[in-house]
């Protein structure tokens, strides 16, 4: 029984290992390492938890900064990351799940940029995941009057269309308002002026490799 006891103290050590390292995403890593991610739709906010330690990690986001979400399952709703925490100490039990249609009053514990993302959403049905963050270098070039795909051309080759948005104040709909029409001429990054990047997939890996790839290139 010792033997056994051991044994399963140091598998269950091992998983919670990967899965703070971001390596087990899956039922083994919801069962051990986030008891709070019961059922199969919770898998959404557990990899905002992970894309968001990702970000943090490589210096994409820093403090409070920055936001991600994610469809719901039903398409109507998303997950969205909440205002003022850092984003590298997430839990699955942080993330709020709101309606597209979710009025003010609902919206004080979400991101402060919930229209940029709720306007991505409405603009194009495939999109299934948002990024934003103020990726120093994307950031840099958003302040300067220089364009991605001259600094940049294999990341521009690789992300497709993009497109600028003037700057306006975080958490505007004119914001809001600036980056949908951008996604409905079909850019998956869109550089905010004075106010970092935005990204968009199909879902939260894809947006994330695409905001990844413009900022190593």
């Amino acid at each position: 029984m010792l033997v056994l006891a051991t044994s399963i103290g140091n598998t269950r050590r091992l998983i919670v290992g990967l899965g703070q390292s971001g390596l087990l995403l899956g039922p083994v890593r919801r069962g051990f390492v986030e008891p709070g991610a019961r059922m199969r739709g919770e898998l959404r906010p557990l990899l905002i938890c992970h894309y968001g330690r990702l970000l943090w990690q490589r210096g994409m986001i820093a403090g409070c900064c920055g936001n991600l979400s994610t469809r719901a399952h039903d398409r109507s709703a998303i997950y969205i990351t909440p205002r003022s925490v850092n984003k590298s100490r997430l839990h699955v039990r942080d993330i709020p799940k709101l309606a597209l249609d979710a009025g003010d009053d609902e919206l004080t514990r979400v991101s402060i940029e919930f229209p940029l993302h709720r306007a991505s959403y409405l603009a194009d049905d495939q999109i299934g995941a948002v990024i934003h963050t103020h990726a120093p270098a994307l950031t840099a070039l958003g302040m300067k009057d220089l364009e991605l795909a001259d600094v940049l051309p294999e990341a521009a080759l690789a992300l497709g269309t993009i497109k600028r948005v003037p700057h306006h104040p975080a958490g505007s709909q004119v914001l809001a308002d600036g980056v949908a029409e951008a996604v409905t001429a079909g850019a998956s990054l869109i550089l905010l002026e004075h106010h970092g990047v935005v990204s968009v997939g199909c879902d939260l890996p894809e947006a994330y490799d695409r905001m990844a790839v413009s900022y190593t290139h």
